[in-house]
């Protein structure tokens, strides 16, 4: 499926629930980028993935402290490797930690327990093992 319809189905929830898997998630992420600018995708991509799992009646789903800490490691990257932006499939090649490594990638940022804390879910909780490159969204 091309990028803007991905975006389509995620955003009018016409994506069935069962696809909608951590590689969906980090296409999300990764086909926001390809549109807006760093800050405006980010934003664009939390709101589109609560509100999907709001819709699919799984609310619990949404991590807010997860979702922007991918975002921000996926934009990093593509700040880096711009040309990625404009291939999915060179994108997942060049960065398939982004799946196959997503606990230990995120473990390198955030404790277990800072990530169960239930704020953590609700709002963005800074890393406390160390910083997220944050620096990707001020483009």
């Amino acid at each position: 499926m091309e990028h803007q319809a991905f975006l389509r189905a995620l955003e009018s929830h016409a994506l069935p629930a069962e696809q909608f898997n951590h590689q969906a998630h980090l296409r999300a992420a990764w086909a926001y980028r390809r549109s807006y600018s760093a800050r405006e995708a980010a934003a664009r991509c939390a709101r589109a993935l609560s509100r999907f799992a709001m819709a699919k009646g799984a609310p619990e789903k949404y991590h807010h402290t997860l979702t922007l800490a991918f975002i921000t490691i996926i934009y990093s990257r593509l700040e880096q490797f711009p040309a990625q932006v404009q291939d999915w499939q060179a994108f997942m090649a060049a960065n398939s930690d982004l799946q196959h490594d997503a606990c230990a990638l995120i473990g390198q940022y955030y404790s277990e327990q800072k990530l169960q804390d239930d704020s953590a879910r609700r709002r963005f909780v800074a890393p406390d093992l160390a910083p997220l490159p944050l620096s990707c969204l001020t483009h």
